[in-house]
């Protein structure tokens, strides 16, 4: 029975944001509920606690606006990928980025004969309990384990061959490098390893018109960027594009 309810578990995405600003946030109201009982009965004193306290809701908000889109809301933005996308159940998927699954899980569930990779370097700071071993575990819970492979690497220097992948897919993975240049390589990586024809998927903030302005440089068809969405706060953009070019990604690159 205890099997049957076990549910999987997709992580708290930067957890060390959370922790901090969460921990000054009640950290700041619990200081300031405890002066505020032993401040003199003043119009100026009521103020400044009135002030305490915004303060404190300033650092607390991040924290749970960051929480309830891990335990949420993301959950509601890949299935808008996936959608999006439109896999048709034969293909060979690479989630770039991929953490505990969230994407790759999902796309090898839309799957029949095809099978999902995922690739990621495992920073802890980016996920929670971030780990090949949690994505398994996932992927197990979610009855796709036999659909799905996993492989240690980085984006920017991919460990596959050139055109091996019907569609790429990525979220809220990409920002994390922090060089422009550095994404650049990720970008270009991501398009090396898509096959002629191939659709690539790509849910991101901060740098999402980066990424549009690249494909459509290097010359990809139906290029759209879609949102904004509201997911942690931020704005969250869904790039959707299709590798139409008969060349090999090395001379379109």
């Amino acid at each position: 029975m205890a099997k049957a309810l076990e549910k999987p578990n997709y992580g708290l995405d930067a957890p060390l944001i959370v922790k901090r600003w969460g921990y000054f946030g009640v950290l700041g109201l619990v200081l300031t509920t405890i002066l505020f009982r032993h401040l003199p009965s003043h119009w100026l004193c009521s103020i400044l606690a009135s002030l305490a306290y915004t303060a404190s809701f300033f650092f607390l908000m991040p924290a749970i606006t960051i929480a309830f889109g891990s335990f949420f809301l993301k959950f509601r933005e890949r299935d808008w990928l996936l959608d999006q996308l439109q896999l048709e159940g034969d293909e060979t998927v690479l989630d770039a980025g991929c953490g505990r699954g969230l994407l790759l899980i999902g796309a090898a569930k839309r799957l029949s004969t095809g099978k999902a990779h995922g690739l990621d370097m495992w920073a802890q700071e980016d996920q929670s309990s971030n780990c090949r071993k949690a994505t398994r575990a996932n992927a197990a819970i979610e009855g796709v384990a036999g659909k799905i492979e996993v492989h240690d690497g980085d984006m920017r220097r991919m460990p596959f061959e050139d055109a091996r992948f019907d569609a790429v897919v990525s979220s809220w993975a990409i920002h994390n490098i922090y060089d422009a240049r550095e994404r650049e390589r990720a970008l270009r990586e991501i398009l090396r390893v898509l096959k002629p024809g191939g659709k690539l998927a790509i849910l991101d903030i901060d740098h999402a018109q980066e990424y549009r302005d690249f494909y459509v440089q290097a010359g990809l068809k139906e290029v759209r960027l879609l949102g904004p969405r509201y997911t942690f706060g931020k704005k969250t953009y869904l790039l959707m594009a299709r590798n139409l070019s008969t060349k090999t990604s090395r001379e379109v690159l």
